[in-house]
């Protein structure tokens, strides 16, 4: 395939697949840090928080960015801390209503972003 990776072999996805970790029911914002790596997010639906760990030029965060000024919706990244005295940086996160959540879940995904709803 000119220009392309080609064809994958079925023991290369079965080994990526075997990888894919589980988020179990996370009490706080900490739980879900430890879980989330630059290719995936973890959206609390209850709260509506979409987590994820990525830097200010990462593709995640150019995703949410462009996305929800898309939706005409102020982006407002909130950094989360691991500790009380904010020392330790942990996640980020932003605030997301049911209709913005579903667009940027999707956008998302077809960044190649793995996404754990909650």
């Amino acid at each position: 395939m000119p220009g392309g990776v080609g064809p994958v072999s079925i023991k290369t996805t079965s080994a990526y697949a075997s990888r894919d970790r589980r988020i179990a029911s996370a009490k706080n914002p900490n739980e879900i840090f430890f879980n989330l790596d630059n290719r995936r997010v973890f959206y609390d639906s209850a709260e509506g928080h979409l987590y994820f760990v990525d830097s200010a030029d990462g593709i995640v965060t150019q995703t949410v960015s462009a996305s929800l000024a898309g939706l005409r919706n102020p982006v407002a990244i909130e950094q989360v801390y691991l500790d009380p005295h904010k020392c330790f940086h942990g996640a980020r996160r932003v605030q997301l209503n049911g209709a913005h959540a579903n667009t940027l879940l999707i956008a998302l995904r077809l960044a190649g972003i793995r996404t754990t709803i909650l």
